[in-house]
């Protein structure tokens, strides 16, 4: 385990278990959202989470779809991915009161070994989580998640 790792814990206040499934199960859902090579870059640069990713990968089938039914039920229709989070959260035994305590500390070690663009496309990829203001723990400016329009076009002619 990465001092990286302890030192979330310590910052966030809970033990470490509960920290490694909180950032496996974050892992395991940006998997499921990211192109491989964003993913790729993610389990390369950020210390464990190559190790983590693969000690949390899905399991094919099981408890995973109940739980996420489950807490679609109670999120209501409009929960969509963060659904998906956070029926993998609970499903990993963390507890809800801790996600929004853990995620602000695993978003800012993010942001300490990930470029930009990376923080970008994790930004993009994560759902509104109450509590949770992912846009500006990952560095990205207001705006430019919900604007994916090229910055620059050459072949615009202007």
């Amino acid at each position: 385990m990465s001092d990286a790792l302890q030192d979330l814990a310590k910052a966030a206040g809970v033990d470490l278990d509960s920290i490694e499934k909180t950032f496996g199960g974050l892992l395991a859902f940006l998997k499921t959202k990211l192109d491989p090579e964003t993913f790729a870059t993610v389990e390369t640069e950020v210390p464990d989470a190559g190790r983590v990713s693969d000690a949390y990968a899905d399991e094919p089938g099981g408890i995973l779809s109940k739980v996420t039914e489950l807490a679609g039920s109670l999120l209501g229709s409009g929960g969509g991915s963060a659904t998906d989070l956070l029926g993998r959260l609970v499903k990993l035994g963390v507890p809800a009161g801790a996600v929004t305590a853990i995620l602000p500390h695993i978003l800012k070690l993010f942001s300490t070994y990930l470029t930009p663009d990376i923080l970008r496309k994790i930004a993009e990829a994560l759902p509104a989580i109450p509590g949770v203001d992912v846009a500006s723990l990952l560095g990205t400016p207001p705006g430019a998640v919900a604007d994916s329009s090229p910055e620059t076009d050459p072949s615009a002619g202007g």
